[in-house]
């Protein structure tokens, strides 16, 4: 029976129906309704004897008779049990979105990542037919809490070359960058990169911002501590006192004074108000900063003619447990993602990650055990996406610092102490260190060299 007939049979029978239901004696209508139904088959006479009335009046309704005539009944709201750790985590992840709207959580955002790679050629995996293997650059602070980032980030892609600087910043130049970009595979003719840059904060389990925990440590720390210290001189030198000429720093805080000095001139261009930074605008502050200087080094480094790229910009979150020692309180770890593009054959296209479907927990759960090797961690849905706890043992074992088993008392005597014992002559000295002799010598220089050339200039 066509659809059309079968909608004009309904019709029919409904009118019948609703007729007999009013019009005639109860087993008559009864009898009428068995016979309409036996005239559609039969198979489903009690249930259509059942039916109520549809909410437009009619017991078979041709508007509504491919669905139930029945009311939809709201589910009950499901909530977690008290105490539950994964009910606790989409309250963790709406604290960091306070702060940073676009953050995903670190195993979601990697796997959206390499979801929307893969559409460009992308892969980790150089076996799987036409794709091609790419290298992936990383660029994150020397803090030993970025490495969570990091192994995510070598789980799918391999081995990073790292720029790491203090705060996130670039100091390794263009030849650094080159370095890195002649370790890719050529395949297809092509070299393929993937560009990591993010400097980080802590967010801990209260919500604190600047504050980590760390293993074995009774104080709380905190991250960026770089970024903490240019809030602060910031704030109270005010950006043009921190705004040097470009190439200048100190020598013995080449780092830091780099950071500084590139934050400032970047806050100062866009005209901030020094007296109103804290630390989430000058790491926001930062992640522009660094994210356009790995581009002016990817102009001057990168020929797209023999080479594709992307780029991954952020802000690393640690949301870890406010006291790493109290095994109730789960650890969670963000992005705050900034801008994702793809350059291939010369073409720029953006990416917005947050299209990509987020994996089933299930799914995560398998993929990130390549990083973790435990895939009993808490996961839970928010209203963005999946969020996933980070394993405490993970944390205490890669950040090292953790009480072990074993230990070695201070007066135990051991064979070995004496006989490794050995002496050290100097061979020079008195040579130079760092740039201190450049500073702690008040004579001016007459040779010609370095020095002369330096003062003429």
């Amino acid at each position: 029976m066509s659809r059309n007939a079968a909608k004009r049979m309904f019709s029919s029978l409904a009118r019948q129906l609703e007729s007999s239901s009013s019009a005639i004696a109860p087993g008559q209508a009864l009898l009428a309704q068995r016979s309409a139904v036996q005239a559609l088959g039969g198979a489903t006479a009690s249930a259509v004897s059942k039916l109520p009335r549809c909410p437009c009046g009619r017991v078979m309704c041709l508007g509504h008779h491919y669905s139930t005539t029945t009311s939809p009944a709201l589910a009950e709201p499901a909530y977690a049990k008290e105490g539950c750790g994964s009910n606790d985590l989409v309250g963790r992840h709406q604290t960091v979105l306070k702060h940073f709207p676009t953050a995903l959580s670190v195993d979601d955002f990697i796997t959206r990542v390499e979801i929307a790679l893969a559409g460009y050629g992308f892969t980790g995996d150089n076996t799987i037919g036409e794709e091609a293997h790419a290298t992936p650059m990383s660029n994150l602070c020397r803090d030993e809490s970025c490495m969570v980032l990091e192994d995510k980030i070598e789980s799918v892609f391999g081995s990073c070359f790292s720029t790491h600087g203090l705060g996130g910043v670039l100091t390794c130049g263009v030849i650094g960058i080159k370095a890195g970009l002649s370790h890719s595979p050529v395949q297809g003719g092509k070299e393929r990169y993937v560009f990591f840059t993010f400097p980080h904060i802590g967010i801990d389990s209260n919500g604190t911002v600047g504050a980590i925990s760390r293993p074995n440590r009774a104080a709380t720390s905190s991250a960026c501590g770089a970024l903490i210290a240019c809030t602060g001189d910031l704030k109270k030198d005010g950006l043009e006192a921190a705004s040097q000429v470009p190439g200048v720093h100190d020598p013995l805080e080449p780092e830091y004074s780099i950071l500084k000095q590139r934050i400032a001139r970047r806050l100062r261009h866009e005209g901030a108000d020094s007296s109103k930074l804290d630390l989430v605008a000058v790491t926001k502050a930062a992640e522009r900063t660094i994210t356009s200087d790995l581009e002016f080094l990817i102009e001057k480094a990168v020929d797209p003619k023999k080479a594709d790229y992307a780029v991954f910009s952020g802000v690393q979150i640690h949301n870890w447990a406010a006291n790493l020692d109290d095994p109730s309180v789960p650890s969670l770890e963000f992005v705050g993602v900034g801008k994702s593009y793809v350059v291939v054959n010369g073409e720029k296209t953006y990416l917005d990650i947050h299209q990509v479907p987020a994996l089933s927990p299930r799914q995560l759960k398998v993929l990130s055990t390549a990083s973790l090797s435990d895939d009993a961690s808490l996961t839970a849905s928010s209203a963005s996406g999946m969020v996933q706890e980070i394993p405490r043992e993970y944390l205490l074992r890669r950040l090292g610092g953790a009480v072990g088993n074993s230990h070695i008392a201070g007066n135990t005597s051991l064979a070995w102490k004496e006989y490794v014992k050995t002496t050290y002559a100097e061979a020079h000295p008195n040579a130079p260190r760092m740039d201190e002799k450049v500073f702690q010598d008040a004579a001016p220089h007459t040779e010609e060299g370095f020095f002369s050339s330096f003062n003429k200039k």
